[in-house]
Parts: C-alpha cells; sequence; structure tokens
C-alpha cells in the first residue's frame, strides 16, 4: 500500500469516534417537550446511549412505535438508573424532547411508573424543575 492510500486509512480511522457521537440539538428540539403513554417493550442500556423501545401514543395520534435514546449508562447510574431499571411489559409515561425530523424518536427528559416511581434522565436547565 502507498503512503498516500495508508494515510487517508488512518485519516478515515481517526475521523471514526467523532462521526459515531452526535450532538443533542442537532437531534433534538430542547424547547419541545413530547409526552408518552405506553408499554416498554425493550431496554438497551449500553454505550454510548441507552435505549427504551415502546409501544405508546402521544394522546393526539394512535398508537405506534417509538425509539427513546437516554444518557450514555455511566451518567445513568449516577441518577439511579441500572440494567434492570426498566422491563419488558412495564407501563410507563416518558416526557423527552422530540426528534427534529418529526419521526417516533426522542430523547428522555424523565420517565415515571405506573407506581409512581420516577427516573429523572435528562438534567434540566436553569429555571426548570427537577
Amino acid at each position: 500500500m502507498n503512503g498516500k492510500w495508508a494515510g487517508l486509512l488512518l485519516l478515515a480511522w481517526a475521523c471514526a469516534p467523532a462521526y459515531a457521537h452526535h450532538s443533542f440539538a442537532v437531534h433534538f428540539v430542547p424547547e419541545g417537550r413530547v409526552v408518552l403513554e405506553g408499554v416498554v417493550t425493550e431496554f438497551r442500556f449500553r454505550n454510548p446511549h441507552g435505549l427504551i423501545f415502546l409501544r405508546a401514543s402521544d394522546g393526539e395520534s394512535p398508537e405506534a412505535d417509538w425509539k427513546v435514546e437516554t444518557n450514555s449508562p455511566s451518567i445513568l447510574r449516577r441518577r439511579g438508573w441500572s440494567e434492570d431499571s426498566i422491563k419488558s411489559g412495564d407501563k410507563v409515561t416518558i416526557e423527552g424532547y422530540p426528534a427534529r425530523d418529526g419521526s417516533n424518536f426522542m430523547r428522555v427528559y424523565r420517565l415515571e411508573f405506573d407506581d409512581g416511581r420516577q427516573l429523572t434522565g435528562q438534567r434540566p436547565s436553569a429555571g426548570e424543575p427537577d
């Protein structure tokens, strides 16, 4: 392999981690809020972000499959989450930030179980309640 190709491969390899992570504001609307009520179908507690999948409705649209992004597991642990915090079949209400593209994708702000227990996902901005 000549030096030109080796240099391009090295550059592509070095840029891969930066491409893999994304800014919150690029994908989600910080001033918007969505509230979903539904049933969890899957919870993935892994890097770079956890994911909650659920069958839910926002009260205006019919039930649909949603994907909800969380923080990384290390941040979630500091906020009281664990691999076993959420299970398939749990009935939850999730408040979060909608995706900019209008899809059934959002970033979690707060999750509440039927029994009133809550998990906080996103640190509130100044002036917002916890």
